[in-house]
């Protein structure tokens, strides 16, 4: 029978309960769960993603794996839509490379003048945005909404056949 949760459960659970908006990396809970700690090494790691792992679940919180050969493992709050849609563009291996300011730059509005305008991730996250109604969903789920969060996700699928169907025709 254990004892509860240890020292790094504790501290990853603070983590992730006082910054609801924020993603981490492995390598940045590292100096979280070890205080003083210079370089996380593998014997870390291992602990981290083990502590990580219980408490993500009963947090709400996701664990999203670059596609990138030994891409970094980020965790995001699927309750808040600025800390998931920060995750999904972290674990994307074509932005992944950017850091952490340029894609929080990427999920805001852009300006109308913006010569970068077309690479802005605003369209997910905005009210009715993609990744917006994937956060709705899991807002209704831990609620216990089941009959709202399965409308949000007919709604979803809808919205996504609509899409195709009507690039169907321009390809």
């Amino acid at each position: 029978m254990g004892r509860g949760p240890g020292r790094v459960e504790r501290a990853i659970e603070a983590a992730f309960t006082a910054s609801p908006d924020a993603t981490f990396s492995v390598a940045e809970l590292g100096p979280i769960a070890y205080p003083g700690l210079t370089q996380v090494e593998r014997r870390h790691r291992v602990a981290i993603l083990r502590a990580a792992d219980k408490i993500a679940p009963r947090l709400w919180w996701a664990k999203l794996t670059s596609a990138l050969p030994g891409g970094q493992i980020i965790y995001c709050n699927t309750l808040n839509v600025r800390s998931y849609a920060i995750g999904r563009l972290r674990a994307d291996p074509l932005i992944n490379t950017m850091t952490i300011a340029q894609i929080k730059a990427l999920i805001e509005e852009p300006a109308p003048d913006d010569p970068w305008r077309g690479r802005s991730k605003w369209h997910l996250v905005r009210p009715g945005g993609v990744w917006w109604q994937h956060v709705e969903i899991a807002r209704a789920r831990k609620a216990g909404n089941t009959a709202e969060a399965e409308r949000l996700h007919a709604d979803l699928l809808a919205d996504v056949a609509r899409r195709s169907a009507s690039l169907r025709g321009k390809l």
